[in-house]
């Protein structure tokens, strides 16, 4: 017998902060885990697909993003830009990253390359990713990059707009949550 893809087991942390964190987990196919840090990269809450990402992995990303995503969030403020969710991609997976605010900081765990396989939220007018910036920091190799070949145009909301959107909703909700 075979589970559903989102059937996994979870662990969904012991506060109104890993309730939250552990709905995106299981609304995202393409979530590890997601974890709520302080200003210092303390863990304040998380959940994540047990087997997927151990705790301990998802501390350590939470803690070790925490300054880039402080110092980003602060740059994308400075430029008028306001809150920001932060996309890092490499040939393994995926991490977003935002900070909700009082020195919290938000990160999240995502299998790749194929968000398509995600849930199709990208309709939902309530998860919109136009509200908020995205800074998409690219990691992996793409080659060489040719000058004079106009790059393809994207679709207008691709599988990356519709996961930063919810995870923009997710950061919306945790600064709730904190306030």
């Amino acid at each position: 017998m075979s589970q559903e893809p989102g059937d996994e087991p979870l662990f969904t942390g012991i506060s109104e902060f890993g309730t939250a964190l552990a709905e995106f987990v299981r609304a995202e196919l393409s979530a590890h885990g997601a974890i709520l840090s302080d200003d210092d990269g303390d863990p304040i809450d998380f959940a994540h697909r047990l087997g997927a990402v151990t705790p301990l992995d998802l501390q350590i990303a939470g803690a070790q993003v925490e300054q880039a995503a402080t110092r980003m969030s602060a740059w994308c403020a400075r430029q008028g830009l306001g809150r920001c969710e932060i996309l890092i991609e490499a040939s393994h997976g995926l991490l977003l990253s935002a900070v909700p605010g009082h020195g919290y900081v938000l990160a999240s765990l995502h299998s790749s390359p194929d968000l398509g396989a995600a849930r199709e939220n990208a309709a939902d007018p309530a998860r919109d990713a136009t509200s908020d910036h995205a800074a998409l920091i690219h990691a992996s190799d793409h080659g060489s990059e040719d000058p004079d070949r106009s790059p393809t145009p994207e679709p207008v909301v691709d599988a990356r707009d519709a996961l930063l959107g919810r995870f923009a909703a997710l950061r919306r909700r945790i600064a709730v949550l904190i306030q």
